[in-house]
This record gives structure tokens, sequence and C-alpha cells, in this order.
């Protein structure tokens, strides 16, 4: 296979989503086949102009939930034990793939301070796992919510006692995530053994949904909803984009342009205190004193759009 074949898949009728999605795959077996020796060079990352998945305003929506949802499924996950609870809980306040989330080992974060440094990313579960750069091949660092270092600290401490316990039996590779006796469901599965994308990124994922009574969405969807329950609540666009680990703030504002349609309008109205001195009472009610909140503050029935619902406060009814 060569980038040139790759490149001549495109335009043949596949929408941009598929494309991707095509790519994607053939990306990741060549990078796991990269680091086994098996082959010389990943030629995905050499394809001219690569497919993007375009999702559509509509879809991004679909695909987020309110602050109210996300807060009933932080007390489902909770409910179902320490690890889902860390790894949701981390999942929803970080932003992070399910790769990078699978990959993150102790070392990795520092619970004192607060954060976590994504370095990797699981590509390859089993026995001899293969783990790989993030996707944009560089490190980040994400701070944490308070309320997500105390989930933490409870799970670190129930996988110790899971280690103490089945001391002979336990395949420790360090990470925070890793397989405990309900996901052991095949015959060459083991304690400690990385997860797969479908233990808690599926299967257990669709349970706390249910559990939650909350829309279903993609475990990626997760991703969306933490940018953007940041974005409407004011947070600063390159932030969130390096909290994602986006390649740059571009592709944060691509992505999320939709929900800062407000920003634009608060402008306008500061703008207009400047050239005509007209003093907006409803900027000045919107932001509170001397603070800048230039977002309005939606109806309870509103798509992630409650002002006083930052990502932070999520866990504080569930903690």
């Amino acid at each position: 296979m060569n980038p040139t074949l790759m490149d001549s898949t495109q335009g043949k009728g596949l929408s941009s989503s598929t494309a991707a999605q095509h790519h994607a795959i053939l990306s990741g077996a060549l990078k796991a086949a990269e680091l086994e020796g098996l082959v010389v060079r990943n030629v995905a990352k050499l394809v001219v102009k690569k497919p993007q998945q375009r999702d559509d305003v509509e879809t991004l929506r679909d695909n987020c939930w309110t602050a109210e949802e996300a807060r009933a499924f932080l007390a489902a996950a909770e409910a179902a034990g320490p690890q889902s609870s860390a790894f949701f809980a981390l999942a929803l306040d970080t932003g992070a793939r399910k790769g990078e989330l699978c990959g993150l080992r102790w070392a990795d974060v520092d619970l004192a301070r607060a954060t976590i440094t994504i370095t990797r990313q699981l590509i390859k579960p089993g026995r001899q796992p293969v783990f790989g750069t993030p996707k944009r091949e560089r490190p980040r660092v994400v701070d944490l919510a308070p309320e997500t270092v105390a989930r933490l600290k409870i799970h670190r401490r129930a996988q110790a006692e899971l280690k103490l316990r089945n001391r002979t039996a336990y395949h420790d590779f360090g990470l925070v995530f890793a397989k405990e006796w309900g996901d052991l469901h095949r015959r060459e599965d083991s304690l400690g053994l990385p997860l797969q994308s479908n233990n808690l990124g599926q299967r257990e994922f669709a349970r706390v949904i249910k559990a939650a009574k909350v829309r279903p969405i993609t475990f990626h969807g997760l991703r969306h909803t933490s940018a953007t329950l940041l974005l409407i609540n004011g947070e600063p666009v390159h932030v969130v984009s390096a909290r994602l680990g986006h390649a740059s703030i571009t592709t944060t504002l691509r992505t999320y342009a939709h929900v800062l349609p407000t920003h634009g309008q608060a402008a306008a109205r500061r703008l207009s205190g400047v050239l005509y001195g007209v003093r907006d009472q409803s900027v000045i009610n919107s932001a509170g004193e001397g603070a800048e909140n230039p977002i309005k503050s939606g109806d309870s029935d509103d798509w992630c759009g409650r002002e006083d619902l930052n990502l932070h406060c999520l866990a504080a009814t569930s903690s």
C-alpha cells in the first residue's frame, strides 16, 4: 500500500465522514504494525489532503448533553463503581479521547496538583499491549476538577486493594484504568490488562446511560459535551483547544463556532456603549460586577445552555 493509492480512494462517492473513518482505521492498523516492526512506516500519514470528518451543527447538538444530563450521568457512573466513576468523570472533565484514557498511567497523574499529562494512547490491547503517541503526537497537561480528583483517589484505593488480593494474577502495567473481574469475558483476559474499547467505552457506557435515563450519545460525545459546556460558560477558546489537544485553535473554532452565537451581540452592545455612551443594562446584568460573561442565560430546555452551570460543578451533586 502506498499514499498514492490511498489518495486515489478519495472522491469515489464516499462522504467525508466515511472517508475519514476509513483513513482512521487504516492509519491505526498501520501505526500498530509500525510499532511492532511489521512495516517500515505508516504511509497513512503521507496522504495528501487527509479526509476530515465534518460534523454538522445538528450532529454535534444531537451528540452533546445538557449540563443536567451530564450531572445525571455522573451520578449514575458513581453508583456503577469506583473505576466507572473515575473513568467517565475524567472523560467529561478533560474531553480526553478513549484511547488516551485507556493508555493513561498513574505516573501521568498528579493528584496533589490536580493534573494529568496525556503522553500516549492505547493502540492495541492484550497481553502485550501497544501504546503510541497521542493523536497530534505531542503531550498535553490538563487541569482537573476537585470532584474528579476525589473520584480518582477512591478508584486508586480500590485498585490497590484489588492488586493486593490478587498479587500473582494481576498484570500491572501501571494503568489508571485496567481490567477488573467484571471485565474478564475471554479466556485470554487477565486482571490489570488494558481495557478494550468495547469494555468501559461501550458496554459499561451504555449501562450507565440507561441507569441515568439520559439521551444516548457516542463516547466521543463526552468530548463534545466537555468542550461545549466550557465554551458556553465563557471559557476562552484557546484554553478549551489546549485541553482537547487540537492541532490549532482553528480546529476548535471550526467545530464549535455555533456554541458562541451571542458573543457578537454582546460585543456590539459594548461597542455601542463606547461610541454612543449607551450603558446597556442587559450586558451589566449578564456579566455581573466587573466580570465579562457575554453568554445569555437560556431556559431550562436549552441544550448545554445554562450559564450558571460549568464543567467543574457537574459532579458536585454526585461526589
